[in-house]
């Protein structure tokens, strides 16, 4: 079920049926603790030990599904959102941020997220360890994490994103702090339209069983939302 959630009167909501610095900070729009709080079922499972150092995320990158070409709304295959977000093409003429020359990730491919039109957008996805993740090595804290990112945005314009990621128990209960990487902001980029490489690592929380990836793209100037996310992912590994 989606979780309960505080949004824009013209945001949209709807579950899909699949199942560099750390900081933290309070979104104004959904939040890891409500998500984990209203997660039972519907989280995504990976076969047992197949995905050390390997991405445990279902579209991390935008190439799954169909991307946006003109100016609409293309939400992202496999992944939970709320508002506007939309997987579009760099070869968007019409409404993208980004060209397929900006500076960015080089393996990407034809596709990345973009923030649209809600001042607030977010997208989210759990994954269910226990089928990939022996949890007696978990709960010996000798697991850690990689997340990772390219983050970004238009031109001078601050519209940025941030990706977060939160472990759980067995009863969906959050385990330690969640981990976020980005914003970036426009003088990071200095004021080009691009994406930039964040990551953050460290130890998978002894007694988890799930973790939650939320990517929120904050919109700062009267205009389209701009902010923009390739290539997320998380990675297990000892």
């Amino acid at each position: 079920m989606p979780p309960s959630l505080t949004t824009p009167s013209t945001s949209t909501t709807r579950t899909v049926s699949t199942s560099t610095t750390p900081s933290t900070t309070t979104l104004a729009t959904t939040s890891l603790t409500t998500i984990l709080s209203s997660t039972s079922a519907g989280t995504t499972t990976t076969p047992f030990n197949s995905t050390f150092n390997k991405n445990l995320l279902i579209n991390g990158d935008g190439e799954t599904g169909p991307c946006e070409t003109g100016g609409g709304v293309t939400h992202p295959t496999g992944w939970n959102y709320n508002g506007t977000i939309t997987q579009i093409s760099y070869n968007n003429p019409q409404h993208g941020d980004l060209t397929p020359s900006d500076p960015g990730p080089s393996n990407r491919g034809n596709c990345y997220f973009f923030g649209q039109a809600s001042t607030v957008t977010s997208m989210w996805q759990t994954v269910n360890v226990t089928h990939t993740v022996d949890p007696v090595l978990i709960d010996n804290s000798v697991v850690k994490f990689n997340l990772s990112a390219w983050i970004g945005g238009w031109s001078s314009q601050n519209d940025n994103a941030r990706v977060s990621i939160a472990f759980a128990d067995q009863a969906n209960q959050m385990l330690g702090n969640r981990t976020t990487i980005g914003p970036v902001s426009a003088a990071d980029r200095n004021s080009q339209s691009s994406l930039l490489f964040r990551q953050a690592t460290g130890l998978v929380p002894a007694g988890t069983r799930s973790f939650t990836i939320l990517v929120t793209i904050i919109c700062t100037d009267p205009t389209s939302n701009d902010g923009d996310v390739d290539n997320i992912g998380i990675y297990f590994y000892q």
